[in-house]
């Protein structure tokens, strides 16, 4: 795609930049297009940083509570096995009373009851210990999940979307915008040279009449030598210089008149953006 002309000495590039020619070297000036992306492009990193920020501080906010959870985790599951010695001491104690009072002291049927104590407060000690470790892996996952990754991603994902989205139909619009101007500045072109040729044209026709009655004058001043034919001839062609020239006349001021609206002061670059008015 080439370059289009669309002002005195302004250019748009097809990647939507402006510039103006010295010499042939380009000076770039920001275009409607670029002024509308950097728009869009702060409004959504303003916006990504705000859910950035709420996610953010969500996080923080979820994550301090489970930290907390698991700090009350040790207490509670400590309670619970000094529950457990006391549970397993009260039953050693009612166990000893009663051997005692069976007179059963350290037969066989003695060491099988000790050994079923021991292994039934080691198996409430590794339930409490398996039930604690349940309970702080579920916030630890709990923890992670709030700490996922894909959350921030997916903050970042769907606005980038709608950004694209936006700059592309901004896109559009500035291309329909800068062809337009194109199409506005080549048909400004054509009707000011158009002008200027009908304007040499209405000023070459005042000049002639200009000077066919600078010639019948003349000839009129001279007539006391010529025949009355000749002098008749001359009036003749004043009369018919003098509405003429009346005319041209009228037409040039006219012309004239109008070159303030068709030879207005250069084109600023605000100017350039908008189509010429005839």
């Amino acid at each position: 795609m080439a370059d289009w002309q669309i002002g005195d000495n302004l250019y748009a590039d097809p990647t939507g930049k402006y510039y103006s020619l010295t010499n042939g070297a380009k000076t770039y000036s920001q275009s409607p297009y670029e002024t509308a992306q950097d728009k869009i492009n702060q409004m959504y990193d303003a916006q990504k940083q705000s859910q950035l920020n709420q996610l953010k501080t969500q996080r923080e906010k979820a994550i301090s509570g489970f930290t907390q959870q698991k700090k009350d985790l040790a207490p509670q599951y400590a309670s619970q096995r000094n529950q457990a010695d006391v549970v397993n001491a009260q039953n050693v104690t009612r166990l000893r009373e009663l051997m005692a009072a069976n007179g059963i002291n350290m037969s066989g049927e003695n060491i099988t009851a000790q050994a079923n104590m021991n292994s039934s407060r080691q198996s409430a000690f590794n339930d409490i210990n398996n039930n604690e470790q349940q309970a702080y892996g579920a916030i630890d996952r709990q923890i992670a999940d709030v700490n996922d990754p894909s959350k921030d991603q997916s903050i970042i994902d769907s606005i980038e979307s709608e950004r694209s989205g936006k700059l592309a139909d901004e896109w559009t619009r500035s291309q329909q915008q800068t062809y337009q101007q194109m199409v506005d500045w080549r048909n400004y072109q054509m009707e000011k040279q158009q002008f200027e040729l009908e304007q040499k044209m209405r000023e070459l026709e005042y000049q002639r009449a200009l000077a066919a009655q600078a010639a019948a004058k003349s000839g009129g001043s001279s007539g006391g030598g010529r025949s009355r034919k000749s002098s008749s001839k001359s009036a003749s062609t004043q009369a018919v210089a003098s509405p003429n020239l009346d005319k041209a006349y009228k037409e040039y001021l006219a012309q004239k008149a109008l070159e303030n609206k068709y030879n207005p002061a250069p084109f600023t670059p605000t100017q350039k953006q908008a189509r010429p008015i005839f």
